[in-house]
């Protein structure tokens, strides 16, 4: 009888920590979703161009709520969504100096009918995406589409600046295994204490969507979130440190820069006197 009840209690103890295991598996594996429900529709060939045209701003709640409201038409072609998993495998800021790439490997655990994969990079400060470039990389059949919202102007130092966000598009090989090198490039960033600034990239938000149809017109995407896992090896954020002025150096700088500009400005002084004289001199030769 007392063996009996000791293999019970063995048992017992055995299903529950399978069970404790089983649960700690599937936390590390998925992400939270950030909808309750995971299926949208847009009417845009971007997500974020839909969002941008209500909202000046990328917040993350303002972003969610939006999502939600992007209810889908009852005429859209519906077929049962089930829950995909998408691993982070890979990501790290490669290169050297103030230009950069950001390279981000993904891996879909399970196959959908949405044949599409839409990620979202929320660039920090001090970073920014070349439309122009990104453009060329797309003729290149780099993505299958790209994009940039938010602040695209090309010219302003990090304090000047608001945050920009890039959508790429990328269809599904196979093995459902995409690698995306995205280019990033510096801001002129803020004086400080140890030469560096450093900026932190968190998570890509990602998608799979239907394709887009150009020149059709009323049409719907249908769009499903993807919970986002990550590798052992996987950090959740990247940082990138720039190098940005010292403040005890302002001083040195400064001097420099004024010596420098005023012997600039003596040597076109200079050469200038120099170039009038050898004109008289001609002039008065050919007399």
């Amino acid at each position: 009888m007392g063996s009996k009840r000791g293999r019970s209690v063995i048992a017992a103890t055995f299903i529950f920590f399978s069970m404790s295991c089983l649960n700690s598996i599937s936390t590390t594996q998925a992400g939270t979703s950030m909808l309750d429900s995971d299926t949208f529709c847009i009417s845009d060939q971007y997500i974020m161009k839909s969002y941008f045209t209500t909202q000046s701003s990328l917040k993350e709640s303002e972003f969610r709520n939006f999502l939600r409201l992007q209810q889908c038409s009852e005429n859209i072609p519906y077929e049962k969504d089930v829950p995909v998993v998408a691993m982070l495998q890979h990501r790290e800021v490669t290169g050297e100096g103030s230009h950069r790439h950001l390279l981000t490997t993904i891996k879909l655990l399970r196959q959908s009918h949405l044949h599409e994969l839409v990620i979202v990079e929320r660039l920090p400060l001090g970073v920014f995406a070349d439309p122009f470039e990104l453009q060329s990389l797309q003729q290149r059949r780099a993505f299958s589409d790209v994009s940039v919202f938010g602040d695209t102007d090309l010219e302003q130092p990090s304090f000047r600046s608001n945050r920009s966000v890039v959508e790429i598009h990328v269809e599904i090989n196979g093995n459902g295994e995409i690698s995306v090198e995205l280019p990033l490039h510096a801001r002129y960033q803020l004086i400080g204490e140890s030469g560096y600034s450093r900026v932190e990239f968190g998570e890509p938000d990602l998608f799979l969507c239907s394709r887009h149809v150009p020149n059709q017109e009323h049409q719907q995407r249908r769009c499903l979130v993807l919970s986002v896992g990550r590798s052992k090896t996987q950090t959740r954020s990247v940082v990138w440190d720039i190098p940005a002025g010292i403040r005890s150096h302002t001083e040195y700088v400064s001097v420099i820069t004024f010596v420098a500009a005023v012997l600039s400005a003596f040597s076109i002084l200079v050469a200038s006197v120099l170039s009038s004289k050898v004109e008289s001199c001609k002039n008065t030769k050919e007399l």
